[in-house]
């Protein structure tokens, strides 16, 4: 019996102490020494001056090639084969004489990518959550956590947050148990002093209960992906209710952030919505300003415009924090729209006027649920390069697999258990076997897709 199987039957009282145990742990990953030194130095650094901001990233940039160049064969390869030296890398442009990091190449080279000089016990297995079907399991040192909520929390404090206030999260992680049919559908994680929403519960008949809790705490701001607050939004307006303690922010993240979302989102929560830009291989990311614009968050990597796609540019990444498994050029998966112009804010780091991909349909399960992350069913799997779950009639989907050579049937029966435990125990899963799937005019694939009333 795993770990689930035994939380989802305790009381709930035990499992709000399970979340705020797990709390303590979180909040020393995140928040302990150096925290406050990263956020002391991020709060100077987003004001820079652009010569500062090119000075910084080539010092990084060059450090992190002559580490690579040293002390990884994957790129010591590479620079063998291409015939190239620290010397050769003496601007920011200069990365483009390495080739794009694809995921499959980090799936067929993961002991090549890790640095020979840095002790396994400084860093941690990390895994990525699968959003186009395929989790990538990677090295990074443990105080980049550290680092990158540090980013995070200088996103908020943009906007005048405490962090130290009570606040809700709405994720796709089954903190309250799928079965459970009556309330209270919402935990605590006390440490963190974080409410905890899931999207397994953001149903209509379950909607009263949850608003009801959100007016009677006091919260200072929501966080969460865009996808589950909008199906809450609209089953407020459908019901005629009301959020009369709204928060005084909404942050978003995971996927992109729709207009119509964020008109539906400021409508019903009467709040500002702004969101960030990041992904789990944590190599790099970008933060929204007052002005709406992304600002890349430099001090963490590079993102840089890689190949053309429609009118915008695959995201290429090159991260200055891990040198225990260095990412350059690495194709991340989304695309964006790179603007040269500067903002109104102050901030001189590079604009991104608009991030896409990641915005996907919803399952809709036979008990009237809304599901949209089935992200983490695939964190623990291995042989699938590629996998879309489908939907083209109610009560039941199909899951698109692109075997790799060393794919197992038994990933089969362990997906299923997965959606049995975590999304419905009726939902019927059949499994398509192919060796492409669809991509859509971005020349990107939905993670989820539904062709109910298209």
């Amino acid at each position: 019996m795993d770990f689930y199987s035994i939380y989802k039957n305790l009381p709930i009282f035990s499992q709000n102490m399970i979340c705020s145990i797990r709390g303590i742990i979180e909040k020393k990953s995140r928040f302990g020494k150096p925290f406050d030194k990263y956020f002391d130095f991020l709060q100077k650094s987003q004001y820079w001056s652009i010569e500062k901001i090119d000075n910084y990233k080539l010092e990084q940039m060059k450090a992190l090639i002559n580490h690579v160049e040293t002390n990884v064969p994957y790129y010591a390869e590479i620079f063998k084969k291409l015939k190239l030296t620290v010397n050769d890398f003496k601007s920011i442009e200069d990365l483009n004489k390495l080739p794009v990091l694809t995921k499959e190449d980090i799936r067929l080279n993961f002991k090549k990518l890790q640095a020979n000089n840095i002790s396994e016990y400084k860093t941690k297995v990390f895994h990525t959550g699968g959003s186009m079907g395929k989790a990538l399991e990677f090295i990074s040192p443990i105080d980049i956590v550290k680092f990158r909520w540090a980013i995070f929390n200088r996103h908020k404090a943009r906007f005048g947050i405490n962090t130290h206030n009570w606040y809700a999260t709405f994720t796709g992680h089954p903190a309250i148990p799928v079965r459970q049919k009556s309330p209270p559908y919402w935990r605590f994680n006390y440490p963190m002093k974080q409410v905890v929403f899931t999207m397994h519960h953001m149903a209509l008949d379950k909607t009263p209960a949850i608003v009801e809790k959100l007016n009677s705490t006091k919260l200072e701001y929501y966080t969460g992906y865009p996808s589950i607050l909008d199906v809450l939004a609209k089953n407020i307006l459908e019901l005629g209710l009301s959020i009369t303690n709204p928060p005084k922010m909404i942050f978003t993240g995971a996927e992109a952030l729709l207009e119509n979302q964020k008109e539906v989102m400021g409508e019903v929560f009467k709040c500002k919505i702004t969101d960030t830009y990041g992904f789990s291989e944590g190599c790099g990311n970008a933060s929204t300003c007052e002005y709406g614009n992304y600002h890349e968050d430099f001090e963490l990597g590079i993102l840089q415009p890689g190949e053309k796609v429609g009118l915008s540019n695959d995201i290429l990444a090159t991260g200055f924090k891990n040198y225990a498994m260095p990412f350059i050029r690495y194709q991340v998966g989304d695309t964006a729209t790179f603007s040269e112009e500067k903002c109104k804010c102050g901030r001189s780091s590079n604009v991104i006027q608009q991030i896409h991909g990641r915005s996907e349909d919803y399952v809709i399960t036979p008990e009237g649920n809304r599901i949209q992350r089935f992200d983490y069913l695939f964190k623990d799997t291995s042989g699938i390069k590629e996998a879309q779950i489908l939907q083209k009639e109610l009560g039941i989907i199909q899951i698109l697999i692109v075997k790799r050579s060393d794919y197992d049937y038994e990933t089969e029966s362990y997906l299923k258990k997965g959606i049995e435990k975590y999304i419905s125990k009726t939902l019927r899963v059949d499994f398509i076997y192919t060796d492409e799937i669809e991509r859509e005019q971005n020349g990107k694939f939905r993670a989820v897709k539904s062709l109910l009333n298209k």
